[in-house]
């Protein structure tokens, strides 16, 4: 028989300190596709400390434009619908709510929609100032829902994008090559 396995998944994109183009980077990274529901989707951003208040700002922004540009699963603009079932979304919820018990800052999103329509929806989500050890940046959500982590140095980087029972993919963004 054909099997299509979910793997779990809680992979981490690393933006380097000199990639040169920060903003797009970090902007790109907004987990709205397939509304988080992905086993290889890069659901952990990593930026270096000395640009994380940079990059806050330019998710909180990128959120915000994001607006309710969603949803509509006939409309070829709108890149995210809704989670699979009910059962998924009080678990996608759950874990905002102990994202949030944990101190992670919630800057965007974070509830469910039903006024979206017929479907479970919850709106795209991110947290900030989440530590490598909270609960949101070990276990996979597999919901709309992106965690910031910052980083000291590239060994840290290296080290927080690894240590993970679930990393399946990755991605680096960097202005060279040889450095990524």
């Amino acid at each position: 028989k054909r099997v299509f396995t979910e793997l779990r998944g809680k992979s981490g994109k690393m933006v380097l300190d000199e990639a040169p183009n920060c903003a797009m980077e970090v902007a790109s990274t907004m987990l709205v596709f397939h509304a988080g529901q992905g086993c290889a989707v890069q659901s952990r951003l990593l930026v270096p400390r000395s640009r994380y208040e940079e990059a806050k700002a330019i998710l909180k922004h990128s959120y915000a434009s994001f607006g309710d540009n969603w949803g509509v699963f006939d409309d070829p603009k709108h890149i995210m619908g809704p989670v699979i079932s009910k059962r998924q979304m009080e678990r996608v919820l759950s874990y905002v709510e102990l994202g949030k018990q944990e101190g992670a800052t919630l800057l965007a999103g974070g509830h469910a929609r039903p006024d979206k329509g017929g479907g479970y929806f919850i709106e795209p989500t991110c947290f900030a100032d989440v530590a490598h050890d909270m609960r949101i940046a070990q276990e996979e959500i597999f919901g709309p829902v992106l965690v910031g982590i910052p980083f000291e140095d590239d060994e840290d980087a290296i080290r927080l994008a690894t240590e993970s029972d679930y990393g399946l993919s990755g991605g680096v963004a960097s202005a060279g090559f040889d450095r990524a």
